[in-house]
């Protein structure tokens, strides 16, 4: 469990790295070696490392989800 808790904190740390760069556009689902992987596309649509990987499709779905939703959040808060 404890593995299972540091692997989220660091994709949680990429992802705010990610979306605070300013680079950041929006993530998507690729499948990569048989797992479903969330990845960062920056604005020229270049792709980021996987941020997360995931067994199954719908979970990398709503991961690349929550991540565009807080994408636009914290891009409207720092627009503030």
């Amino acid at each position: 469990m404890t593995a299972r808790l540091v692997e989220t904190q660091l994709w949680q740390q990429n992802l705010v790295s990610l979306i605070r760069s300013g680079l950041f556009s929006r993530a998507e689902t690729r499948e990569i070696h048989g797992l479903f992987s969330v990845v960062g596309i920056y604005r020229d649509d270049s792709p980021s490392a996987p941020l997360a990987k995931y067994s199954d499709n719908r979970r990398a779905q709503d991961a690349a989800n929550l991540v565009n939703r807080l994408a636009m959040v914290g891009t409207l808060i720092e627009t503030n």
